[in-house]
């Protein structure tokens, strides 16, 4: 019985390393590179003085996204996706981001996540 005792354990932390993540857990696991997931976007809100993209992702996380260059009609969009390949996009990662007004997509940054003081700061048209 002795014998079984290191390999019953050693193979219960083989099957416990198989259990699904989920998509918070992931992102919590690598605090210094906060990161959201390109199709878990859930809303958005531009902010119309300096197109500055604020989005919402899983978990209520928001995430401030920077564009690059002349991104127009940000402000008067209706839709807007996070268009790409990646699975995830981490701080200081680019991207493209595409509207429902836009011509075509257009690069930004995703500069930060926001903490839950700091979405709150946010005014309320602001707020995605």
């Amino acid at each position: 019985m002795s014998r079984f005792m290191p390999i019953l354990m050693i193979g219960s932390l083989l099957l416990a390393g198989c259990a699904p993540m989920t998509t918070d857990r992931i992102a919590a696991a690598t605090p210094e590179r906060q990161c959201m997931f390109p199709d878990d976007v859930h809303s958005f809100r531009v902010r119309c003085t300096d197109q500055t993209v604020f989005v919402r992702g899983t978990g209520k996380a928001v995430f401030k996204l920077q564009p690059a260059g002349d991104c127009r009609g940000l402000d008067e969009a209706m839709r807007l996706a996070v268009v790409d390949q990646a699975a995830r996009l981490c701080v200081s990662d680019w991207t493209m981001i595409a509207s429902s007004s836009s011509p075509a997509p257009c690069r930004a940054q995703i500069v930060k996540r926001l903490t839950v003081a700091e979405v709150a700061a946010l005014p309320s048209s602001d707020r995605p």
